[in-house]
């Protein structure tokens, strides 16, 4: 940052000796009048700013915070690399998903997921909002996934079996609608108590044995 500033410095200091010595060449080189002098001096000085650009702080994994939305640019980072990392491990896992109803309804919540994260990317202060429900879903349904592709890709599938995997598939179609309506809820500014979404599904994932 010390840099960018001490460059900025130089730049003005630079364009402006420039501007001066414009003025100087133009009144006692060229006998230029004054106002002419003055007014050809201030066009070259606008014209060195434009040319040489001013330095800025580059934006840190493309992520930029304005001020006053309660999150750093770290910590945005942060959040959206991990969550895109899960949802990157969850779309795999289609691959081995033989239902192929089951493996859409996936990669509906990979999509819902993914949008979620381009919107933390365009806003990083919905992060602060939404980073529970989105970390905890997201675990959980690497979670519900890996146990469903582990269940479906048993070489022996017995009646409990089937219950199990029929339990799992009645939970994806939850989270995919939770993913929905927190995505709508983002969209929306809508201000409602994201942990308690995420206190349902506990509490479900609980009843389902998960």
């Amino acid at each position: 940052m010390a840099d960018i500033k001490s460059k900025n410095r130089i730049r003005s200091a630079i364009t402006l000796l420039a501007g001066m010595g414009i003025f100087i060449a133009l009144k006692s080189l060229l006998a230029y009048g004054f106002p002419l002098s003055l007014l050809l001096s201030i066009m070259g000085f606008i014209v060195l700013r434009i040319v040489w650009p001013k330095s800025k702080k580059p934006k840190e994994g493309g992520i930029e915070v304005p001020n006053g939305k309660g999150i750093s640019e770290s910590e945005a980072r942060k959040v959206i690399n991990q969550s895109t990392d899960k949802v990157r491990e969850i779309r795999a896992m289609t691959m081995r998903i033989k239902d192929d109803r089951v493996a859409e309804e996936v990669r509906g919540i990979c999509k819902a997921a993914t949008d979620i994260i381009e919107n933390f990317k365009k806003d990083p202060g919905d992060i602060k909002r939404a980073r529970q429900f989105v970390n905890y879903y997201l675990d959980s349904t690497v979670k519900i996934v890996t146990r469903y592709v582990e269940l479906s890709n048993s070489r022996v599938i017995s009646p409990e079996t089937e219950r199990s995997l029929k339990k799992v598939e009645d939970l994806l179609g939850t989270v995919k609608a939770s993913f929905e309506k927190q995505l709508q809820q983002l969209l929306e500014d809508d201000l409602l108590d994201l942990d308690t979404e995420v206190d349902v599904l506990k509490k479900t994932l609980k009843l389902e044995g998960m």
